[in-house]
């Protein structure tokens, strides 16, 4: 191996070790509640180091949030491939949702966040992000196929006609935002009638159909 992509291999791994630390300090925290101090100690470099690497905690804190949005987006694509009608195609894409959710809880976490954006982080430095860039696209990219496949399942004939497809979309988006920000006393309330998180999932997948088929 020559000594450029040795270099290169390491500090891609250095990379992904101060990913790996800032994220275990990022998902139980609000992210004004963490200095790059303590995450510059969490992975043992000096903090000095860690801006050689990230600009400033708004774009770690993106290439966290990168890191996830890239396995959702790959489950997405993959699972609506597998359905021939719109229906089906919206289905996968609700179940990949799901199996995401479950599967990534911290990534989910942090990509709903329970706090406005817009009070977290200064806009200015978020939009100079080339993570937080990327992150705004994939996003749209996974909507896009939610949205397709409610198009699709008008054209079909199996989703209502009068259904507009981005409010629908973005409806869903909203649904799996509440729920991820769910306060305990909801949460006792559907234990109290026992449901647990693998049923309300299912519930609200089949309230949600049960909204947009004919």
């Amino acid at each position: 191996m020559s000594l450029a992509k040795w270099k290169e291999r390491e500090r891609e791994q250095r990379q992904n070790d101060i990913i790996d630390a800032a994220r275990k300090l990022l998902i139980d925290r609000d992210f004004d509640e963490v200095s790059m101090d303590e995450i510059a100690r969490e992975v043992g470099l000096g903090k000095s180091t860690l801006y050689l690497y990230f600009k400033n905690k708004e774009s770690l804190y993106f290439a966290i949030v990168l890191r996830g949005i890239r396995i959702w987006d790959k489950m997405i694509k993959e699972g609506v491939e597998k359905g021939n009608t719109g229906l089906e195609k919206f289905i996968a894409y609700g179940n990949a949702n799901r199996e995401f959710s479950t599967k990534y809880p911290d990534y989910f976490r942090l990509l709903y966040s329970p706090t406005s954006i817009k009070k977290q982080f200064d806009m200015d430095k978020m939009n100079s992000s080339e993570e937080f860039q990327e992150v705004r696209g994939l996003f749209k990219e996974i909507m896009s196929v939610g949205i397709d496949s409610i198009q699709k399942g008008i054209e079909d004939g199996e989703i209502r006609q009068d259904i507009d497809p981005v409010e629908a979309a973005i409806l869903l988006s909203v649904i799996f935002n509440g729920k991820v920000n769910m306060g305990d006393w909801a949460k006792e309330m559907l234990e109290n009638r026992g449901i647990n998180e693998e049923k309300f999932n299912s519930d609200i997948g089949d309230l949600f159909l049960h909204m947009l088929k004919k």
